[in-house]
């Protein structure tokens, strides 16, 4: 084990280097998310509309209701606009749309409640996503 001479008062510190011994590399590679991209019937739908809930029209995305993943299709009926920041927020669970939803846009409603069933759909638009959360309404 070696010694250091201990640093005196008012005496800057030293710091040793850090060298790499080999550069950086991921073990495995990154794999992406296979994202399927809105439909361009979808995409003409949400053309020239403001957001949902903030009434921004700049940067619009189709946000699918229903995802891909769930049983989501291609039709027109599958999404509302909504802007980038409520579009995340609405795929992490974190905005409740129904409020938004209702009456503008009943056919997009009724159109994720052939997917998902009614207690399905209120669930994944009020952003209540798992099953054993309780209703404090």
């Amino acid at each position: 084990m070696r010694r250091r001479a201990l640093r005196r008062a008012g005496e800057p510190r030293r710091y040793a280097r850090l060298r790499r011994r080999r550069a950086l590399r991921r073990a495995t590679p990154l794999e992406r998310a296979v994202v399927a991209p809105a439909s361009a019937v979808q995409r003409a739908k949400v053309a020239g509309l403001r957001c949902l809930v903030c009434g921004v029209a700049t940067r619009i995305d189709p946000a699918h209701l229903v995802p891909r993943s769930l049983g989501g299709c291609d039709a027109a009926d599958c999404v509302v606009a909504l802007c980038r920041t409520h579009h995340r927020a609405y795929d992490q669970g974190a905005l409740d749309l129904v409020a938004y939803l209702e009456p503008n846009w009943r056919r997009e409603v009724a159109h994720a409640v052939t997917h998902l069933g009614l207690i399905g759909a209120q669930r994944r638009l009020s952003g209540r996503r798992s099953v054993g959360e309780d209703d404090e309404a």
